[in-house]
């Protein structure tokens, strides 16, 4: 995670700080997150309707330029642009919503996708340390079992997983190599805290996979490697067989409603763009192919991705398809009179 891009960085570690505040409640970590963020969102929002409804008041006068210079295409432009420069309306306004949202979207899929990684390197180390201390015979009042225990939600066995009838419970030894530079986890830097409120540093946990043959390589060098031979990508598979419940992670029920309301939102706003401003709705072929396109990359997101980050972009989805309802209502009882063309 260290070295990422910034903003990445910056979600990673908010999240990661909100989740220790709170108890290590991923649910209420993601709730606040999501509802700050769309409520931060708002406003951009308003922004963009209000630019929106004053372009459609502007529309006639607009339309008397096109005809006063058909035959002048550069003069239509300078004249359109200072008409809406001396209104204060920006045709790029409508856009400044889907700018917000965009990098937010790319930055919190890293962000939760590094989450899920520490999750999983939390339940190996505690696995490790019940299995050596002979815990293993019974596993239901260890630590490692009531962490296992809490990711639990609703249908989903494990969160830090994907909501998929094809994901396992826990991930497989080939996919934990997937983690890349493995010196680049905050965990092995900043260790973590325990379901009982114990801290645990990163030199701890990695020594301790370095005596157990999971990984090889001094800390805090650029040798460090996990599960780096067949050896210990076997003992790690062994090890964590006991979370094996016999059935798949979920039942793609997060990614299907990520992509339901995702398209209600987009659906709303659209409505509502088109009701601001009808003259504009034949220039919306490109929204009319995002209202379907980012439904359909949200279930492919969602998929691949933990069912922590899809209960996230669920509940903002949700969000955003309420605030989008609040803020078009809002907007259509303002009065735009104020708007004198000179």
């Amino acid at each position: 995670m260290t070295g990422d891009f910034f903003l990445t960085e910056w979600f990673f570690y908010l999240v990661r700080w909100l989740y220790s505040v709170l108890g290590n409640s991923y649910f209420l970590t993601i709730l606040i997150i999501t509802l700050t963020l769309r409520l931060v969102q708002v406003f951009p929002d308003i922004k963009s309707r209000r630019s929106q409804r004053k372009q459609a008041a502007l529309q006639p006068e607009i339309d008397k330029l096109q005809k006063k210079y058909a035959n002048n295409p550069q003069k239509l432009r300078e004249e359109q642009s200072k008409l809406m420069k001396e209104q204060g309306v920006s045709m790029l306004s409508g856009c400044l919503p889907m700018l917000l949202t965009l990098p937010i979207f790319f930055c919190f899929l890293a962000a939760f996708r590094f989450w899920g990684y520490e999750q999983t390197i939390k339940l190996t180390y505690e696995t490790v340390v019940d299995a050596n201390n002979g815990s293993v015979a019974d596993m239901n009042d260890t630590r490692s079992q009531r962490t296992f225990d809490s990711f639990d939600f609703a249908w989903i066995t494990n969160i830090w997983q994907p909501d998929s009838g094809f994901a396992p419970v826990v991930p497989t030894a080939s996919n934990v190599k997937r983690y890349g530079k493995v010196e680049r986890l905050v965990i092995f830097s900043k260790g973590y805290d325990t379901i009982d409120g114990e801290h645990v540093d990163g030199e701890t946990i990695w020594n301790t996979f370095v005596e157990n043959g999971l990984a090889e390589g001094e800390f805090g060098s650029d040798d460090m490697v996990l599960l780096s031979t067949e050896d210990s990508q076997k003992k790690y598979d062994e090890l964590m067989a006991r979370y094996d419940t016999g059935y798949n992670n979920g039942w793609f029920i997060l990614p299907i409603f990520a992509a339901v309301f995702q398209f209600l939102a987009a659906w709303v706003s659209q409505r509502q763009s088109k009701k601001l401003n009808p003259a504009a709705a034949a220039q919306q072929g490109s929204m009319n192919f995002m209202l379907w396109m980012f439904p359909i990359m949200s279930i492919m997101f969602c998929l691949s991705s933990t069912s922590a980050f899809a209960l996230y972009w669920v509940f903002s989805s949700i969000f955003q398809l309420a605030s989008s309802s609040i803020v078009n209502y809002i907007i259509s009882k303002e009065d735009v009179s104020e708007i004198v063309v000179k």
